[in-house]
């Protein structure tokens, strides 16, 4: 049996999250995100990856990206809490 063709993990920390993607595909691995059952994330900044920047890696094995949403609060993969409601003058929920 031939043994897997090696590639070099991509330094992807500090870019978009869509940049990420297709600089990991160019490379040829997969970047995807910590919840396989979520598309992937697509916009926002790369806070961190595993396996790390300049590893070698099988061609098409997945790199786990953790994205920080962008500062409009929207995208990320990164739990966001929602505020409770606002509570109106006499104190219950508006």
């Amino acid at each position: 049996m031939d043994e897997p063709e090696l590639v070099l993990v991509p330094a992807l920390v500090g870019l978009p999250a869509a940049q990420a993607h297709e600089l990991a595909i160019t490379a040829r691995v997969v970047a995807v995100d910590p919840d396989p059952d979520t598309p992937p994330t697509v916009s926002g900044t790369v806070t961190d990856q595993e396996p790390k920047a300049g590893f070698r890696v099988p061609a098409g094995d997945p790199v786990t990206i953790w994205v920080e949403p962008d500062d409009d609060g929207g995208g990320g993969n990164m739990p966001l809490v929602q505020p409770d409601e606002p509570l109106d003058g006499a104190g219950a929920n508006a």
